[in-house]
């Protein structure tokens, strides 16, 4: 009964079918110069440096605060260590490849 309850589709207009058939146009964009790499200063090394200071505190202070069994303590280092983390691999994300290898 599924297949024959269905109602029918009307037929479409013949006008319309002429402006479905042709594809809208997208707009063009024209392609920029691509951006020179950006060299490393003391400040990016600075922030990096600290980055990895916080993410090291963190992971120390939740393994303190698993071994005195507080909660508190534990949850604190491990939201320290994970904002860490994903603020070093936004730094690694944006840097550019030229610096990985150095």
């Amino acid at each position: 009964m599924g297949a024959y309850s269905a109602s029918r589709v009307p037929a479409a207009d013949p006008a319309s079918e002429d402006q479905a058939s042709t594809p809208p146009r997208e707009p063009v964009i024209e392609a920029s110069a691509p951006a020179e790499p950006q060299t490393p200063t003391g400040v990016a090394a600075l922030v990096k440096w600290a980055a990895w200071l916080f993410f090291a505190g963190g992971l120390v202070g939740a393994v303190l605060g698993i071994a005195g069994l507080h909660v508190e303590i534990t949850v604190a280092g491990l939201i320290l260590a994970c904002t860490a983390g994903l603020v070093l691999l936004k730094i690694r994300a944006d840097s550019s490849p030229a610096e990985e290898t150095a």
